[in-house]
């Protein structure tokens, strides 16, 4: 393949990672223009999102037997053929059963076929020493995508179209682009060498779960993760608080959505891993950092009267927080290397401990959407967002503790005990 060519199907294959998530994780940047486009109220919305956490965390375990078994072109290929065919469905017959099933099977796409080809198809492109480049400006293309496009969905939906037939169209838009990406890769990527070397395997094992389950960092690592990603995946539900408690616009909404959760994708990344390199030298002593600037956003929210003339206040405070959790999330796995796990654990360590990481997609967003109601459709909160801050509250300073936990068992570790060679993880 020529340099040209390998360029090109590197590009594609980054910008597939932009476009295949976004309409399962649209509610981060249009959370009542989407439930209203659907058809659906916010209650449901939030149970179908749930379902789609529950599969996608299940079909991550299955991800390894299917990147063992066929070809990262395949498996990608397929994977945006599925999720632009579940995409556009949407647009034609929204409605609870159309859309619950559309998500369990972008789930099925997303995490069994698509993400762990992904990472086969993009570590074949360079050796050992070029991973972290590889991988590093896969996030960068990644967020860049997921910015242009749903920028200009934005600007749409905020004062061109109206809102319910602005995200129809940006749906049909991701579900086309998913469908266009498919063919190009299909194209692109003949004759490249994605596949597995010969004995490698990633499907785990039951051994190896197993033995996961008796280390201690399995649960020390995914429960703080775990904590960190409660954070994250409730931050789609800032917007409603943000539009009719403090006044902002529902144009400006949409705007600030894509700035808070794909802007941040690709400047936060890399300054949190800059600051474990240089500033802290260890990813749970940064993640505590983190866990310590969240929590407080939070506490500051939980107390913070709902009036326009604090509009500002609490923009500053949710940019704190999608600062402090998307640096996380970009650093976060780089724990499973300073934890010395060795390397016949390290997939199984890393297995468990994502399902256990990635739990709160499985229930937060039905439950979250109980707790602070929806009042275009009459339904009465449960608590309101004193809840959720209460409970993110608490999940911060669980989190702290945690990782601090695991620097006193880290601290504890023999001292001669070699590092095992870094990996690149996503």
């Amino acid at each position: 393949m020529s340099g040209a060519r390998r360029r090109l199907s590197y590009l594609l294959l980054c910008m597939s990672g932009g476009v295949i998530f976004q309409v399962a994780y649209i509610r981060f940047v249009f959370l009542e223009p989407t439930y209203h486009a659907l058809g659906l109220t916010s209650q449901e919305y939030g149970d179908i999102m749930s379902v789609f956490g529950a599969v996608a965390a299940v079909m991550y375990f299955a991800g390894g037997w299917f990147a063992d078994r066929f070809a990262p072109r395949t498996l990608v290929v397929a994977a945006l053929a599925i999720t632009g065919v579940a995409d556009l469905s949407l647009t034609v017959s929204p409605g609870y059963a159309t859309v619950l099933l559309a998500h369990i099977a972008m789930a099925f796409a997303g995490m069994a076929l698509y993400w762990p080809a992904l990472v086969k198809a993009i570590g074949s492109f360079g050796p050992t020493e070029q991973q972290g480049r590889l991988f590093g400006f896969l996030e960068a293309i990644r967020g860049v995508t997921s910015t242009v496009i749903s920028g200009v969905g934005a600007l749409l939906i905020g004062t061109v179209l109206a809102p319910t037939v602005g995200v129809l169209t940006l749906i049909a838009v991701y579900g086309g682009l998913c469908l266009v990406l498919a063919g190009l890769i299909w194209f692109a990527l003949r004759g490249q060498a994605g596949e597995s070397p010969a004995g490698e395997r990633s499907a785990l094992s039951v051994r190896q779960l197993l033995a996961a389950a008796r280390n201690k960092y399995t649960w020390l690592l995914g429960g703080s993760i775990m904590l960190m990603y409660c954070f994250y995946t409730t931050l789609g539900y800032f917007s409603p608080l943000l539009q009719h408690n403090f006044g902002v616009t529902a144009g400006l909404i949409g705007v600030l959505g894509v700035v808070r959760s794909y802007v941040f994708q690709f400047v936060a990344g890399p300054l949190g891993g800059f600051a474990v390199d240089k500033v802290t030298h260890s990813t749970p002593r940064f993640l505590r950092l983190a866990f310590v600037g969240a929590t407080l956003c939070v506490a500051v929210l939980l107390f913070l009267p709902g009036a326009p003339a604090l509009q500002w206040a609490a923009l500053t405070l949710m940019f704190v927080l999608s600062l402090m959790v998307f640096a996380s999330r970009g650093v976060y796995w780089a724990s499973i290397t300073e934890a010395r796990i060795p390397a016949d654990q390290r997939g199984g360590v890393i297995g468990l401990a994502s399902g256990l990481a990635y739990l709160p997609d499985a229930f937060l967003p039905g439950l979250v959407a109980w707790w602070i109601g929806d009042a275009s459709t009459g339904t009465a909160p449960h608590g309101g967002y004193g809840t959720l801050f209460g409970v993110l509250t608490a999940a911060g300073l669980i989190g702290i503790a945690l990782t601090s936990l695991t620097l006193w068992v880290q601290r504890r570790e023999p001292a001669e005990e070699p590092l095992p060679r870094a990996a690149a993880l996503t």
